[in-house]
């Protein structure tokens, strides 16, 4: 009895392989989705250098693979078809004796064998196209919220940033101080006269009017960092609040808990501080003639509707109730 060479089914020519083949290229998992203190900036930008420059290189990859599966199908289907014939063949060889039937068989085995191996390719590369694809998911997914702290921590080192220069301008607006004879005076103005001028913001002591028109409650408060005593004066939100002296303006931006706050130089280092403004209608570097606006009443930051006074010489609070007549 004769046995025939062990021939492979024509479904296989057909079907796609997805033998668990890899190129060794895969990639270990990092884990880029741990939290991240706010204290590592250079943790977080070398984590996400390394997840752009692995997708980079899955994408090239990715690039690489589309030419080498299309050869290998190719190559498949042509090894199939000459397969096909050769099994189509059968026993036709055995005419030309055994040593014949024998070559047949070991051309019939070669070619199934080499086969199965472009199969087993073809399922490798398939294998690796699927996982690139899951992987540039994941680090997009991981990409995220890195993005996202990344951002985060941008706009608090900026706002950081932003408080620091805020408090060094406030501590440099008593640092200097105009001569007293180089503030503008006008005669309808309802502070100092030329007289009082030519003496120094001194000589107005127990005459300031107050910053805020008409009647209001004022009440002596003392508030954090200040060093001293100041005077908040109860009144409407959006009232005017007005210089109690002809100056220059030193400092005008938000101040820590003060809110908007307004410094006023008025020479030989005397300065007068408003706080709590809704709005500063002021910038530094301006001069501001007595009585005229430099903002208006906030809404308080939880205190209620109150400007917040402070009178200093150079750095130092000064108790503005005798200046102010109280």
């Amino acid at each position: 009895m004769r046995r025939r060479a062990s021939l492979v089914p024509l479904a296989v020519i057909l079907c796609i392989g997805a033998l668990p083949i890899l190129d060794g290229s895969a990639r270990a998992d990092a884990s880029l989705g741990a939290p991240l203190s706010a204290s590592a900036p250079n943790e977080l930008d070398r984590l996400l250098a390394r997840t752009d420059s692995e997708e980079q290189s899955l994408k090239s990859e990715m690039v690489d693979l589309g030419p080498r599966l299309d050869l290998v199908r190719r190559r498949m289907r042509a090894r199939g078809r000459a397969y096909y014939r050769l099994i189509r063949a059968g026993l036709l060889p055995a005419g030309g004796g055994f040593d014949a039937l024998v070559d047949h068989a070991a051309h019939v085995e070669r070619a199934r064998m080499a086969l199965e191996r472009d199969v087993a390719a073809e399922g490798s590369l398939l294998r690796r196209t699927t996982e690139i694809e899951a992987r540039l998911l994941k680090l997009r997914a991981d990409r995220a919220p890195l993005e996202m702290q990344r951002e985060a921590m941008s706009r608090a080192r900026l706002a950081l940033q932003e408080t620091e220069e805020r408090r060094s301008a406030f501590a440099r607006a008593f640092e200097t101080s105009q001569r007293p004879d180089s503030v503008a005076i006008y005669g309808a103005d309802l502070g100092p006269t030329a007289v009082d001028a030519r003496s120094g913001f001194r000589a107005l002591k127990g005459r300031l009017p107050f910053p805020i028109a008409g009647r209001a409650e004022v009440r002596r408060v003392n508030r954090g960092g200040a060093g001293g005593p100041g005077v908040e004066l109860v009144a409407a939100i959006g009232a005017p609040v007005r210089s109690v002296a002809a100056g220059r303006v030193a400092f005008a931006d938000s101040y820590d808990d003060h809110g908007i706050t307004v410094i006023l130089d008025h020479g030989d280092h005397y300065y007068s501080v408003y706080s709590n403004l809704g709005a500063a209608d002021v910038r530094v570097g301006e001069s501001v003639v007595s009585g005229g606006r430099i903002g208006v009443v906030g809404a308080g930051n939880g205190r209620g509707a109150a400007l917040y006074f402070e009178l200093r010489h150079n750095a130092a609070t000064v108790d503005p109730s005798p200046w102010l007549g109280l």
